[in-house]
C-alpha cells in the first residue's frame, strides 16, 4: 500500500465511544478477516473506499478541536500500517495526541510475525484493542464487542486509566449518533447486543429513515 495514501472507509469527529475522551476516528478500507456478522462488512473490499493523502488526513485531524487523540478502526488498520504510521508522525509533529488502534490480529502475532511496517505502527500506538470479533462471545464490554478482544496499553499514556477501568465491572459506553448532510443517520460504537444493526436499520427503514453503514 502507498505510504503516502490511505484507502479510507470513513472518518468522524468528535467521537466519544471508541477510546478515552473525544477522538477523531479514521476507519480504513479493506479487511481479510471477514468476521461473521461483522458490524461493517462494507469495509472489507480492499479495492473500494476513498483514496486520501496522508497529508490531507493529518490536516483534518489537526483541525478537530478539543480531541484527546485519534482512533484507527476499519476495516483492518494493519493492512495500511505504513501510511498510518506516517499519519501519526505528521500529527504528533504538531500536537500531542494519543493513538488507539483496533486490529483483528493478536498482539503476539504482530510482534512475532508482523511486517516491519506493522511493528513500526505498533511502536506509535498507545492503546491496542486486538482480536477478531466472535459473535458467540459478544458481550457488554468497554470499547470492544466480544470477550476474546483485549485492551492492551502499549505506553503509559492510558495505562492507569485502563487498569482502573478493568478493576471495575465492565460495560459498553454505548453508541453515538450523527446526522449526515444528506439527512441520513449514522451511528458509531459497539452495540451491547449482537444483531443490533440489522434490527435498528429495519425499524428505521419502516419509518422511512435511511441509515449509513454503522461503524465500530
Amino acid at each position: 500500500m502507498n505510504e503516502k495514501i490511505l484507502r479510507l472507509f470513513s472518518r468522524q469527529s468528535p467521537v466519544s465511544v471508541l477510546g478515552p475522551g473525544q477522538r477523531a476516528v479514521i476507519w480504513v478500507q479493506g479487511c481479510r478477516f471477514a468476521c461473521k456478522n461483522c458490524i461493517v462488512p462494507e469495509s472489507w473490499d480492499e479495492s473500494a473506499g476513498e483514496l486520501v493523502s496522508v497529508t490531507e488526513m493529518a490536516a483534518w485531524v489537526l483541525a478537530q478541536r478539543g480531541i484527546e487523540g485519534m482512533t484507527f478502526s476499519g476495516g483492518e488498520p494493519m493492512l495500511q500500517a505504513k501510511a498510518l504510521a506516517n499519519l501519526v508522525d505528521l500529527v504528533r509533529a504538531k500536537a500531542d495526541l494519543g493513538v488507539v488502534c483496533y486490529t483483528g490480529y493478536r498482539l503476539e502475532q504482530l510482534q512475532q510475525q508482523g511486517t516491519q511496517e506493522q511493528q513500526d505502527l505498533l511502536q506509535r500506538i498507545d492503546l491496542l484493542i486486538d482480536g477478531v470479533y466472535i459473535e458467540q462471545q459478544h458481550t457488554d464490554l468497554l470499547w470492544r464487542g466480544s470477550g476474546n478482544q483485549r485492551l492492551l496499553p502499549m505506553t503509559e499514556r492510558y495505562q492507569a486509566l485502563i487498569f482502573a477501568k478493568l478493576a471495575q465491572p465492565e460495560r459498553s459506553v454505548g453508541l453515538q449518533f450523527f446526522m449526515e448532510t444528506t439527512g441520513e443517520i449514522q451511528f458509531v460504537g459497539i452495540p451491547k447486543e449482537p444483531g443490533f444493526r440489522q434490527e435498528f436499520e429495519s425499524r428505521m427503514l419502516s419509518r422511512g429513515i435511511i441509515m449509513n453503514p454503522v461503524k465500530e
